[in-house]
C-alpha cells in the first residue's frame, strides 16, 4: 500500500536559516527553508494516516502513489456523487504543466516562483520549466506543513541545488514573504519572473483579500513578467458542495470556488495574454489531459497575465 513520504529529522547539516546562509555545523543543505524570522529548525510533520489530507487526495487524483487508503476512499466517495471531479483535476494538473513550460519557452524567462503551492514528488513544475530552461531558478513557496514535508522529499532526493528552494511563507498576505530578504537572495525582482498561482485565488475566502494579495504581487513584479493563474468555478449543485464542505473540515485551507462573474470582476484590469482567461480543457490544448471536447465537464477557468 502506498505511503505518504516520511523524512528523518533533520541533522545538523540540514539547518538553515531564514537568510539561507549556511548553518555553524557545516555547508548548508541542498534546501531551503524559511519558517520565520529566526534560525528554526524544521520538524516533520505528525501525520495521521487515517483522516484524509486534500494534498494527499488531489494527488491520489492525478495518478500519484503519495496517498493513503484514507485519502483514497474520500475521493471514491467524492467520485459516486461528481464524476466530474477526475476530469477536473487531471485538466488543472495538465494546465499546470501546459502553461509552466509555455512561459518558460521562449519568453526569455529565467527566474520562476510558485505561490501557494502542492508539490507532488511525481511531477513537480520546476522539472517541467527546467525541460525548457535547465538553469532556471525555482522557488516553491507553501503554508502548509504536508506539502512542505513533500517538498523537503522531492529536495533531499535530487542531487544538490543551490537554484531550487522551499519557503514556508503567507501566500495570501504576500507582502511579508515578497519582501523577504532571503526571497531577494534567490530572485532577482529587477527581472522578469514567471509566478504560479495554482491554489492561490480560489484557496482564499475573502475577495478583497484575494484583490489585494494579487495587487501586491504585481506590483512586486518588473514589466514582462508572466503569471499563470487558476481559479475552480462554483460547484454545480448543493449536494456536491455539502460534501465537499465535510471532506474539508473546518475548511483551513480556504478552498472557495466562485461563479464565473465574480471571478471576472476579481480580475478585472489584468491582461490575459491569448486564448485569455478560459476553461482549462481550452487553453492551448496539446493533446495531454482533458481536451476541447470536455469543455462542460471542465469547471476550473485559468490563463496567463502580463505584467506590462
Amino acid at each position: 500500500m502506498a505511503t505518504a513520504p516520511s523524512a528523518p529529522a533533520p541533522g545538523p547539516r540540514e539547518r538553515v536559516s531564514a537568510s539561507g546562509e549556511e548553518s555553524a555545523a557545516g555547508a548548508a543543505a541542498p534546501w531551503d527553508a524559511v519558517l520565520g524570522e529566526s534560525n528554526e529548525p524544521w520538524n516533520p510533520v505528525e501525520v495521521d494516516p487515517d483522516i484524509p489530507h486534500p494534498i494527499r487526495m488531489w494527488d491520489y487524483m492525478i495518478g500519484g502513489k503519495d496517498n493513503y487508503e484514507s485519502d483514497r476512499a474520500a475521493v471514491r466517495h467524492l467520485v459516486s456523487v461528481w464524476p466530474d471531479v477526475m476530469v477536473n483535476s487531471r485538466a488543472a494538473e495538465a494546465f499546470a504543466h501546459r502553461a509552466s513550460s509555455w512561459i518558460a519557452d521562449g519568453h526569455g524567462l529565467d527566474q520562476f516562483l510558485q505561490l501557494g503551492t502542492a508539490i507532488p514528488i511525481m511531477n513537480s513544475m520546476d522539472g517541467y520549466v527546467r525541460e525548457q530552461v535547465p538553469q532556471a531558478r525555482f522557488v516553491y513557496v507553501t503554508d502548509d506543513p504536508i506539502t512542505a514535508a513533500h517538498a523537503r522529499a522531492v529536495l533531499t532526493a535530487r542531487a544538490p541545488s543551490r537554484s531550487l528552494h522551499v519557503m514556508r511563507g503567507e501566500f495570501r498576505d504576500p507582502e511579508r514573504v515578497l519582501g523577504h530578504p532571503w526571497l531577494h537572495e534567490k530572485l532577482d525582482f529587477g527581472r522578469p519572473l514567471g509566478v504560479l498561482l495554482f491554489g492561490m485565488l480560489d484557496y482564499t475566502r475573502d475577495d478583497s483579500r484575494l484583490r489585494h494579495a494579487l495587487q501586491a504581487v504585481m506590483a512586486a513584479l518588473a514589466p514582462g513578467s508572466l503569471i499563470a493563474v487558476m481559479h475552480y468555478l462554483d460547484f454545480p449543485n448543493e449536494e456536491v458542495g455539502d460534501l465537499v464542505q465535510s471532506l474539508l473540515g473546518e475548511n483551513l485551507a480556504e478552498f472557495t470556488p466562485r461563479p464565473p462573474e465574480r471571478i471576472d470582476r476579481l480580475l478585472a484590469g489584468y491582461e490575459f495574454l491569448d486564448p485569455g482567461l478560459v476553461r482549462l480543457t481550452d487553453w492551448n490544448p496539446d493533446g495531454e489531459g482533458p481536451g476541447e471536447d470536455m469543455h462542460e465537464r471542465c469547471h476550473i477557468v485559468g490563463g496567463v497575465i502580463v505584467k506590462r
